[in-house]
This record gives C-alpha cells, structure tokens and sequence, in this order.
C-alpha cells in the first residue's frame, strides 16, 4: 500500500454486544467512546473530505489495542481472491451479524443505513408503514428527485425485481421485499468510509454496489444481499476561471461524484462558460456517466464527456486512493473515461474542462400519419431527415427526436428539439432550409418553431424538462450507426427498414442525430466505445407494455426486442455498437457492442486492479464470469445470490 503521510489520527475501538473489547477491559459503546475510524491526509488537489482517509496508523492503532474484528477493515495482503462461489448472502452462516454491522457503522461515523424500501408505507407489513407517507410517495413516484434522495430506490425499477413499488400504480404489488435492493448503504461523505467499506466487503466476501443518482436504465446501482455505496452526497462544485493542470490552462470545473447535470449547467452559466454535460437533469457527471463515455448536447462540436477530464481521484478495489491522469496511473485513467462503473474503483472527483459560452437555437415541430399523409410517406420523411444526418452534426448541431403512438393511434414523429450548437435562429434556419424544403416536396408540412438564446443554459433549461422515471412498462435497447449507414444509399434504405420494422412491431424510438467531435484540446486517448467515434446516431428502441403486464409479458417482449428489432439493427451494422448506459441489458456478445476493441484491454485492467473480483455490474467489464440465481429469462434482475459460473 503507498499510503502518504498522516497529520492526525483518530482512535476507534471495535464492540461486542453492546459494548467495546479492548486491552482497557468493557465499556459501553457510545458516541463518547467510539470514534470514527479516519485521520486527515493533507494532499493537493483533494476536496476537504478527500483528505479524510483510512491510513495505514489508523489500522495499525486498532491493532495495537487488541481490538476484535479488525481484520475486517484492513487492507489486502495478497491478491487471492474468495474461493467460495458466491457472494455471502443473507441468511448463510458467513453474513455479518448486528454486532458486525454496528462496527462498520461506529467507525464510519454513524453512516451505515440498513435498507427500507422507498414504498415501504405504503404496506402494513413494514413497521413504516404509514397512509399519508404512502399518498405523498405514491404522488412523487415519477418525479427523479424523489429516488435520488433515496439510498436505495432505482429510478427505473424493473431490474431491482420489482419487489416494493405502490400498490395503487401495479395491481400484483401486494407485497414489499427489499427484493434487489442492497441490505445496507454507506452514506458516503468523506473517503475513510469508502476505504472501510470496500475493506469490509472485500474481507468477509459480500456484494459490493455503487449508487450515485440511481439514474441507470438498466438498475446497475442495486443488487441483493449487498452494501451499497452511496456517493450522492459527494456534491462538491468549484469553477476556476484560469485552472492549470498539464499543457491545460483554462476554465475548468472541479466536482464530486454525486453533483448532477443541472449543477453543473446553472454554474457554467453564472460563469459565462460551456461544460460538456447529460441532457436529463439528474445523471451523475462524475459518476457513471463519464465512465460509460458520456453523450452530450455538446458532442457534436466538443466530443464526449468523458474527453474533457483532466484528473480523476479514485478508491481502488484494494482501498488506495489515488490520482488518475495522463501522467500519474495513465493506464487507469484510460480505462475510467469510457470502461464503464463499478468496475476499477469509486470515483470521488473528477476535473474537467469548460468552454466559452455560446448561442444555441433549438427548432421544434412535429408532423404524423394522417388522411394527408400515408404511412410510407410518414416514414420517407425520416429517411430524407437520415440523408442530412451526416451534414447535421458535422455542423455542431445535435437532433433529438422520437417516433410514438398518438392519442389517435397513428404515429407522431417530433422534434423536440433539433439543437443548433453555437448558431443564431439565422444560421440554424439556413442549415435546415433543404432539409424541410425535401420534406416540403414528399407533402410533409410543418410549421417549425425556432428560438434563439444566449447560452447553453436556458437552451437546456426549457428543452429538456425534468425526466420522468419510477416506471417499469419498457425495455430499452441501443444501436450506434455508423457514418457509413447514412452515406451509403443501399445501407440508408436498409437501415430505414429496419427501423421501421421494430416501430410497427409496437418499439418506440427515441434518436438523436450526434457525432463524437474530434477535438485536438481534449484528451480522447480514452476507453470511450470506438463505435462513438464512428455514429451519427444513438438510437434507443424501448419495447412497451401495460403497468399491470405478468413476467411472462415482460419476457415476451424483451425477448422479441433482442431477438428480432435489435438483431436486424445489428444485421445492417456489422462490427458497430450500441452505448453502454442506455442499452439493452440483454445485449449478445456485450463486448463487443458496450465496448468494441477495447475489451480484451480492460478485462486486463479489471484482473490487475481487482483480483478479489470485488466490484460487479450486470454488462460491465468481467461481469461475464458471474450469473444472478432464480432469473427468468431476458428479465435478468438484481434479485438473487451473485454466484460465480463453472
């Protein structure tokens, strides 16, 4: 272990029972007795609560004290992993009793939190429960912050197993589980906790999650029997106007793991600058947002997210906290910007680039089959819109659209909006004058709306209202067509089709035309997918059914999604990929299609940081190696043992 120097060390006894065993004899175990198991490292760089760490004195105090237990908390002496072939559980003989979980929460200062479901009120069952709680949670359920503010609630709960949701929004919600929750959460507030945390997971053999925002298609961040870390409280935001690090000397925002989307845009715009950020207002910046690459608004004239970073702070598998960047820990640095979460380490901070401020036009309008206009011409005016997708984004600008049901049954394509990246309402209407003039000619009319602002921030703020979550009535795949499917007539046809097909079969689709920009001030030398340095699109296909649909419906349709809609994507765009955050969680050889040619890399880099297999997340890097116990096919949820496979 390279651990640096300590300015001051805080003792921290261990209990039995209800009270402390040390070379001093009993004494009851309070606040007065107990400390929390940190000492503050003075290091340049860190936030105040970075330098709050687990050292190596702090453990080695513990131990001259004769204190029981404390092999749980220390570090690893060698890179053995378990044999044992699954996670401990609940309920086996090697879970951690009451007395070992009340250690883990006096030495991290009081911030373990053992696990009630977000609907438990709204079941008798649960000592919670309670009619008025139940109706405000009820009313909240789809409002993000709501689960955001949670340890443990999922912003789209399908995969958790949908073990605890309010019965009045799911008739066979009857009964309320922790089902696929984690048993217990940290609270994380300073580093020490993420140390102890990963110490005591890592020794005793338990499932370890991650959860920052919870904003993850596929419920990544939860997983049975396991001890969460949640960093949502790791909100740190700073802005230096001049920042050096490197060759880089310019406006740079310093921020913490759990700081989200709408953060960092309001503080971009009281600066006067741009920052590379989501388009939903709740994604986790530092978190797995940037680990799984990060596509923007901006993508199309600065690149990915995650090519803005300049330094990353982490807490390795082994509990070391380091500095990852181009020249300290380079290897993992690459593999944090784009290779995906809870896989080489927890992230605290990160360091990233902003850029001047700039206008943005956005232009709405919508158009739908109707008496005046068929189903193929409906669908002839998307392929005429996929004829511009090369001039689009090579321009800056980013279209966000989606193809759905209307109230009369027919569909509706919308714009809502088509982004014109530093463009005034002059320069976005000359950049789509021939593409609506080609509409125009196959009898398309629309009336778009165009509206110039002064900056990202109000752009965004009016464009993209908050998101709405807590449903679990689609399964959502992902395709990144390359440039080649939009400039090769033969393959733009087949492309169309293929589209076509999965939305008349009952998908709906959400698109967005995009590129990942070069961009010669970034550092893309990173693990982003290589198939985003190739796509002018990120469309995303979410199969549909009824909020009271049985398993059985569920599986029907993620199965067909898989095996058909997103088969004949893949047929038409051999060797591309789809994006790891938001793609489908059944995803064949996800290898190749989250990462690309990258993978045989990282799944390295995995052994070598995490020998203990420590970390795990359904698709991520080694994930390949593990399997969830009592699965119903193509409904792979969290809620079973984490067993490894033979």
């Amino acid at each position: 272990m390279a651990i640096r120097g300590v300015a001051f060390v805080c003792l921290a006894s261990l209990i039995s029972a209800q009270q402390i065993n040390s070379a001093h004899g009993v004494i009851p175990a309070t606040s007065g007795t107990v400390t929390p198991a940190a000492a503050v490292v003075a290091a340049k760089g860190n936030f105040a609560w970075e330098s709050v760490q687990l050292t190596q004195s702090v453990l080695t105090n513990l131990t001259n004290l004769n204190l029981t237990n404390i092999a749980l908390f220390k570090y690893p002496t060698s890179t053995a992993a378990s044999t044992s072939q699954c996670k401990v559980f609940p309920g086996d003989a090697d879970w951690p009793g009451p007395v070992t979980w009340e250690i883990l929460n006096i030495l991290s200062g009081d911030a373990l939190i053992k696990t009630v479901p977000l609907a438990a009120p709204c079941f008798t069952s649960w000592p919670e429960y309670n009619a008025t709680e139940c109706a405000i949670i009820t009313s909240s359920w789809s409002d993000p912050h709501l689960h955001v503010a949670n340890p443990t609630s999922a912003q789209w709960p399908l995969y958790e197993g949908l073990t605890c949701v309010p019965p009045s929004l799911r008739s066979e919600a009857t009964n309320c589980t922790i089902g696929g929750y984690a048993a217990y959460s940290i609270n994380v507030t300073n580093v020490a906790q993420i140390q102890l945390a990963l110490n005591f997971a890592r020794n005793l053999n338990l499932r370890l999650v991650v959860r920052n925002t919870g904003h993850d298609f596929a419920d990544k961040s939860v997983g049975a029997g396991s001890l969460s870390l949640w960093t949502r409280n790791l909100d740190s935001l700073e802005f230096y106007k001049d920042y050096t690090y490197g060759s880089y000397s310019g406006p740079a925002f310093v921020m913490g793991a759990g700081v989200e989307t709408a953060d960092v845009y309001l503080l971009a715009e009281q600066n006067n600058v741009t920052a590379v950020g989501g388009e939903c207002r709740t994604v986790g910046i530092a978190g797995g947002y940037i680990a799984g690459g990060g596509h923007s608004p901006m993508s199309s004239l600065k690149g990915m997210a995650a090519d803005q970073v300049l330094f990353m702070k982490v807490v390795l598998p082994s509990g070391e906290f380091v500095t990852a960047s181009a020249t300290e820990n380079p290897d993992l640095f690459w593999a944090l910007r784009g290779g995906g979460g809870s896989t080489f380490g927890v992230v605290t901070s990160v360091v990233v680039m902003a850029y001047p401020k700039i206008p943005v036009t956005t232009m709405t309008f919508s158009y739908s089959i109707s008496s005046t206009i068929s189903a193929d011409t409906f669908w002839n005016g998307l392929g005429v819109y996929m004829k511009y997708f090369p001039t689009f984004p090579d321009a800056g600008s980013y279209g966000y659209f989606n193809i759905a049901p209307n109230a009369a049954g027919n569909l509706t394509f919308t714009f809502d909006p088509f982004w014109g990246a530093n463009m005034t309402k002059i320069q976005t209407q000359a950049l789509v004058a021939p593409y609506l003039s080609d509409l125009a000619k196959l009898g398309i009319a629309v009336t778009p709306v165009y509206t110039e602002y002064q900056s990202l921030y109000p752009a965004w703020n009016a464009s993209f209202p908050p998101e709405v979550v807590g449903g679990w009535t689609n399964h959502a795949g992902s395709r990144l067509f390359p440039r080649e499917n939009f400039v090769n007539a033969t393959l733009l046809n087949e492309t169309l089709a293929v589209v076509r097909h999965a939305i008349e079969g009952g998908a709906i689709l959400v698109g967005y035309n995009i590129k990942s920009a070069v961009n010669p001030h970034a550092n893309q030398n990173n693990s982003v997918n290589p198939a985003w340095r190739e796509t002018l699109t990120h469309f995303i296909l979410p199969g549909l059914w009824d909020a009271d649909a049985t398993f059985a419906q569920i599986q029907n349709v993620s199965e067909t999604l898989t095996n058909d809609w997103l088969a004949r994507w893949r047929a038409v765009s051999p060797g591309a990929g789809s994006y790891f955050a938001e793609g489908d969680i059944n995803e064949p050889d996800f290898q190749q299609s989250f990462y690309g040619s990258y993978y045989p890399q990282l799944l390295a880099m995995k052994k070598e940081f995490d020998p203990w297999d420590l970390f795990y997340a359904p698709t991520a890097v080694g994930s390949e190696y593990w399997y969830i116990t009592g699965q119903i096919p193509y409904i792979p949820t969290q809620n079973g043992r984490l067993c490894r496979k033979t």
